[in-house]
């Protein structure tokens, strides 16, 4: 059975380390990181979901085609929580998950991503920048397995992504780490712009 991919951009963290929301800082192609990411993933050809509690967020993405914003109903609580409201238990789907904060993500690294994952779509695949996973940035397919350890996790664990991914089936893929640079503070900021 072959699954639908849908993109989710997760959005909605407070920025508190940034000091200001990371989402609309300006991309280096002039446009926000927000609407970049977005950019990025339809041209990869897929729809998008941005998981966001910002109103800002909505507003800017109200018009574009192919994207739905989803509010989060706790804010902020963390990636998983935001995942828990769109990762099902059909096993038709399967989300590729990037955070907001990766700036220099780009078109090559996704394909590389996607291609791979078709090669066993019934296992989530995660980005790895050869010193650590990036589990933000990865393929997760929805189902009864994926959706029960995901409950776990948030009702007997605390809600952390990498535990849950301890619990389900997964490989990984050596991806170029200049491209899964997570940008969180201001000195992370100027690192990456010089």
């Amino acid at each position: 059975m072959s699954r639908r991919l849908l993109g989710v951009v997760l959005a909605g963290g407070a920025s508190r380390r940034m000091g200001a929301d990371k989402a609309l800082l300006t991309h280096p192609d002039g446009s926000s990181w927000l609407e970049a990411q977005v950019q990025l993933v339809r041209s990869a050809g897929l729809d998008v979901c941005v998981m966001t509690g910002h109103d800002t967020h909505h507003a800017l993405l109200s018009t574009r085609k192919g994207v739905t914003v989803q509010a989060e109903p706790w804010q902020p609580a963390g990636p998983l929580w935001a995942l828990s409201c769109v990762l099902h238990d059909r096993d038709d789907e399967a989300l590729l998950t990037l955070p907001v904060d990766m700036p220099g993500l780009r078109l090559d690294a996704l394909q590389q991503l996607i291609l791979r994952w078709r090669q066993q779509p019934a296992r989530a695949l995660v980005a790895d920048d050869g010193s650590r996973l990036q589990h933000l940035f990865g393929i997760y397919p929805c189902g009864a397995s994926y959706r029960k350890a995901l409950d776990d996790e948030l009702t007997e664990g605390k809600g952390r992504w990498r535990e849950w991914l301890g619990c389900i089936p997964h490989d990984t893929l050596k991806l170029p780490p200049d491209q899964l640079v997570n940008v969180n503070r201001p000195l992370d900021l100027k690192a990456l712009t010089g």
